[in-house]
């Protein structure tokens, strides 16, 4: 048995002997004969995955872009944490580890016994820096590049190729020599399997963003149509476990978040969008829990912050908007959440100054006590639309 993925010793020859025995007009002859195939296998380019990109700015409905931009001048705005509160947090957090010691010493068999790097995925919460969306798709562009010689047709026997619900793609057409960057979406892997284990996140992932291709058929030069080739395109398994191993922080990008965040405007959940006067203000509220398959050993080691945000996505060209400020908070931005708490809940209000189109959302910055300086950022999956007006 030989794997036809490793590189052949012999440039590409292999030869199968066998034997079988025939059948014999006297019973007590037997008859073996030998045979002998020889193949040639040949290397040939085909289409192939060149890289993937992680795109959260295209998450419908999560205005990732312009809520990041102005977190980032909020957070100037306000400032660092003062000396004396960051003392408090660093005492908290001891504090909070030592009260979970009973618990972990109960686990520390579990734990001792099963490979470390098995259970990284799940003790990793707060330790990538990073800013997310907390939804339970991810947004990738996949780059196909087509090293053959003819135009291919991709296709998804599981379903469409890539593209968003408003403009799908079932099959993309590539030419030759030529790389695309295909939008796909694809739901975040789950950090446990089905049977309990710790999930292979490199076989999902190849699996979920495997594609068939067939080469269209070209005419000769003596008039003969060409065959049509075809084939499977997937992702190195063993470049992509290389990468996973090296890059730590690859498990809260393309696996499901450690944290539940929903956002209501208005006092209403259902609600994505609301129409207010100019003046006016509405109350935001947020809420957050930290999923099933997060430890409660890692949870008691990790501090959380709530914080708003808010946003102009469309500026209102009316004279009113001179001179004034678009918008102001009531209430504190931040809060600071326990893992012991029951309400985990936070509430402000907005009013607005200016005419135009905001967008408002919360996010919770997860930070472990194991991992100084480094915070997670997770934003809620679609963020409420404001529109303000003179009326």
């Amino acid at each position: 048995t030989h794997d036809m993925g490793d590189q052949l010793a012999n440039g590409g020859n292999v030869r199968i002997r066998f034997r079988y025995r025939g059948p014999s007009p006297n019973p007590a002859t037997e008859i073996w004969r030998k045979r002998e195939i020889s193949l040639r296998i040949i290397r040939v380019k085909g289409p192939r995955i060149s890289s993937l990109t992680f795109r959260s700015d295209l998450s419908f409905g999560s205005a990732y872009s312009e809520l990041c931009k102005s977190l980032s001048m909020q957070q100037s705005s306000l400032g660092s944490l003062s000396k004396y509160e960051s003392n408090n947090n660093r005492h908290l957090m001891m504090s909070r580890s030592r009260s979970f010691n009973s618990y972990t010493d109960l686990n520390s068999e579990v734990l001792g016994s099963t490979d470390e790097t098995e259970y990284s995925i799940l003790n990793r919460v707060g330790k990538d820096q990073g800013v997310h969306v907390s939804a339970d798709e991810v947004v990738l562009l996949m780059a196909v590049a087509n090293e053959t010689n003819s135009t291919i047709i991709l296709s998804n026997r599981k379903g469409l190729v890539g593209g968003f619900e408003g403009s799908p793609m079932p099959t993309v057409r590539v030419t030759s020599g030529v790389s695309v960057k295909i939008p796909v979406v694809i739901p975040r892997i789950d950090r446990i399997d089905e049977n309990g284990e710790v999930a292979d996140i490199a076989a999902e992932l190849v699996a979920r963003t495997a594609l068939q291709w067939e080469s269209e058929a070209i005419e000769g030069a003596d008039g003969t149509e060409k065959i049509r080739r075809t084939g499977r395109v997937r992702i190195p398994s063993r470049c992509l476990r290389e990468i996973i191993d090296e890059h730590k922080s690859f498990a809260s990008r393309i696996c499901k978040p450690p944290v539940s965040l929903r956002v209501s405007i208005a006092e209403n959940v259902a609600h994505s969008e609301v129409s207010v006067s100019l003046g006016s203000a509405v109350q935001v509220d947020a809420e957050f829990s930290f999923q099933d398959w997060v430890p409660p050993e890692i949870v008691s080691k990790c501090k959380v912050i709530l914080e708003f945000c808010c946003a102009e996505k469309q500026h209102g060209n009316t004279s009113s908007n001179a001179g004034r400020m678009p918008y102001v908070w009531c209430g504190q931005l931040r809060r600071t959440i326990n893992f012991n708490e029951e309400d985990k809940s936070h509430r402000a209000r907005i009013a607005f100054f200016q005419c135009g189109v905001f967008v408002v959302s919360a996010c919770v910055k997860v930070s472990s006590f194991d991992s100084s300086g480094t915070e997670e950022t997770w934003w809620a999956p679609h963020a409420k639309i404001v529109r303000v007006g003179e009326n």
